[in-house]
């Protein structure tokens, strides 16, 4: 039973971070489309503008999941490592 609580909690905890970030991203995505229209104003369409910065945020985003993935994967690594070598010892 604890263990479920501690799940459900888990995802709540990540579905409210998820949301976060969502918002956190798309205040970003205004802001910096806001910021560079105006600086570009008249030299490139407003659309392309906004497809250049959504492009962007997209890649930077799964950049920051595969280092996520990366990291994940090198602690897995590492406790089936511990795993072989405790039962060796055995």
């Amino acid at each position: 039973m604890v263990n479920d609580s501690r799940l459900c909690a888990t995802s709540r905890t990540g579905a409210l971070r998820a949301s976060h970030a969502n918002r956190d991203r798309k205040q970003l995505y205004a802001a910096m489309t806001a910021t560079l229209s105006v600086e570009l104003e008249g030299r490139v369409p407003p659309g392309l503008i906004a497809e250049i910065v959504r492009a962007v945020l997209d890649e930077s985003r799964q950049t920051a999941q595969d280092r996520a993935v990366e990291i994940m994967m090198l602690e897995a690594r590492q406790r089936l490592e511990r795993f072989i070598r405790a039962r060796a010892s055995r």
